[in-house]
């Protein structure tokens, strides 16, 4: 296929494809904001990459991205974006839906926007999973690159957060032209233990949702929360290349060894 984007292909292109590969790849992100340093579209255009260089590895199709995703805290800056995450949930669900009644088996969800975005595509591939029997698969760079992420970190416990350094990094490779390193600040605060953020620190921790004003007070009212100032284009390099590896991996096992037999292939009503 000359192009991986499902968008960019004619219809009977899709249907050819059908006959010999069941698998499609849909980024998912967020337009919210990134301090000073980043652009507002951080999280959708790293998935939408990490998505694009892992299809031409595998020949596989991407659907269209989702920009938007749920971010309610980062309302505190003007430009976020924010659907409510029951709105989230069913858009993910009326997509794959719609992937799956074209018999599309199995699908691998990109997701750029960490832990927000999480709770309703998991229960909205929970769903599918149950009513459908597609194999729904939801990739995180944090997660599924956490080796290398923990290999690479240079900044202190806490480090790592929002708009912070592997986000920097990785921007700084994928996207130079749209970072401003100038204007990158550390905000590295002391915490209770319990409520650290950095997911590359162990240690026992309780969930407590950010509200605006919360949020915007303890992000230095910039929007930042971590260390972005050691970031480098080198360690983006690095952590996107195995990021896409594993991917390229996932795929790649699903293709081969997972087996599908769909049921209630219906449209999205």
């Amino acid at each position: 296929m000359e192009n991986h984007w499902l968008q960019h292909n004619k219809w009977k292109d899709v249907d050819e494809y059908l006959k010999s590969k069941k698998t499609i790849i849909l980024p998912v992100g967020s337009v919210e904001q990134h301090a000073h340093h980043l652009p507002m579209g951080t999280d959708s255009l790293v998935a939408i990459k990490v998505a694009e260089d892992t299809a031409k590895e595998t020949e596989t199709l991407v659907a269209p991205p989702l920009y938007v995703g749920w971010a309610p805290h980062h309302m505190a800056f003007p430009g976020t974006v924010t659907l409510k995450p029951e709105t989230l949930m069913n858009v993910i669900k009326d997509m794959c839906q719609s992937l799956i009644y074209h018999g599309f088996e199995k699908i691998i969800i990109v997701n750029g926007h960490r832990e927000a975005n999480l709770p309703p595509i998991k229960m909205a591939i929970t769903k599918l999973r149950n009513q459908t029997g597609a194999f729904i698969a939801l990739a995180d760079p944090f997660y599924i690159a956490d080796q290398i992420g923990r290999e690479l970190k240079k900044s202190g416990p806490g480090g790592v957060g929002h708009a912070a350094e592997m986000e920097t990094s990785h921007m700084l490779y994928l996207h130079p032209e749209l970072c401003d390193m100038d204007h990158a600040v550390k905000n590295v605060e002391q915490k209770h233990r319990f409520f650290n953020h950095d997911p590359f620190v162990d240690g026992d921790r309780v969930f407590v949702p950010s509200d605006i004003k919360s949020y915007r007070e303890n992000s230095k009212n910039i929007g930042v929360v971590g260390d972005p100032t050691v970031s480098t284009k080198e360690n983006g390099q690095t952590y996107h290349k195995e990021l896409v590896k594993n991917l390229v991996e996932l795929v790649r096992y699903c293709e081969e060894e997972v087996q599908v037999t769909l049921r209630n292939q219906e449209v999205p009503l």
